[in-house]
């Protein structure tokens, strides 16, 4: 019997399959790591699995993709809600009564995609972290913004659907000394993360947030003018097929102090969380389009 519950992932769902329990990692007593993921979910052994390995010299140029727009319901974008330890990945869950954002257009259409959640996939060193490559390349973390299309009345009805969910990966990465970065109100957005990083080093740990301004931690989003698509899956179990990808070129910073808040988290297992990535997937003959203003 396949469930599917808010948890996490690429987007926060889990699976209970005969009690089969998934994890990063090898498999082992605790779990089903990423090449086994077949025998927690059918789906995770499909043809159309995410993330992949973006290799600019075959992406088709779409100027199609312009339309594309993250709008939010107050100026700066601000959201808040509860950002929990969930053994998987940082997740923060949208409380929509108190900020919400969607997006639109694109390979989208005019359906209309909300804000569910945001969380953090990221390495225990700067060499590996984020789930998508470009040509090979590893960037130390990528957060995940997962919306769902609301021509569905939920998030769980969408998230098994063809058309049920868009996500945004953005890449970051860690300033270095002397670096211009992106200035005063993104790093403002990161220490107000940062903080709530601190709280959640067990799992079942979580706390609030109030007021994340989404356009100063990705100031992209006010005009997303660079990035990659391709249609593809959950990056976790049950790994539906049901995700148009929108991957950002141009990554953010981290200060050093939040990769080190991160890299202190537990995992399910008891072990630390870093390392909570999917490797890449084969393409199997899909598309990848790119567009640059």
């Amino acid at each position: 019997m396949l469930a599917a519950t808010v948890l996490l992932g690429l987007v926060t769902v889990s699976v209970a399959s005969e009690g089969a329990k998934w994890k990063y990692g090898e498999t082992d007593s605790h779990g089903y790591g990423p090449p086994d993921w077949g025998k927690v979910s059918k789906y995770c052994d499909f043809t159309a699995q995410s993330p992949i390995d973006i290799e600019t010299a075959s992406v088709k140029k779409d100027a199609n993709l312009k339309e594309l727009r993250f709008t939010a319901d107050n100026e700066n974008g601000k959201v808040s809600g509860v950002i929990k330890n969930n053994g998987h990945a940082p997740t923060l869950a949208i409380n929509k009564l108190k900020g919400k954002a969607s997006l639109t257009g694109g390979p989208l259409g005019d359906s209309v995609y909300m804000l569910q959640q945001f969380h953090f996939h990221f390495g225990c060193d700067e060499s590996e972290g984020s789930e998508h490559l470009v040509n090979g390349k590893a960037y130390p973390g990528e957060l995940h913004l997962v919306t769902y299309n609301t021509k569905y009345s939920d998030f769980d009805t969408a998230a098994s659907r063809s058309d049920g969910l868009a996500v945004i990966g953005v890449f970051f990465e860690k300033k270095k000394k002397g670096e211009k970065g992106q200035g005063k109100k993104h790093y403002k957005a990161v220490r107000k993360l940062h903080s709530a990083l601190r709280k959640l080093e067990n799992v079942g740990d979580e706390t609030s947030v109030k007021n994340i301004k989404l356009f100063d931690l990705v100031p992209e989003l006010t005009d997303l003018s660079s990035f990659y698509s391709y249609k593809g899956s959950l990056t976790t179990p049950p790994c539906y097929q049901s995700v148009s990808w929108i991957v950002l070129k141009e990554p953010i910073k981290f200060h050093k102090s939040a990769f080190g808040a991160m890299r202190k988290l537990k995992n399910g297992e008891g072990g630390l969380m870093c390392g909570n990535f999917r490797p890449p997937q084969t393409l199997n003959g899909r598309v990848v389009s790119e567009f640059d203003r």
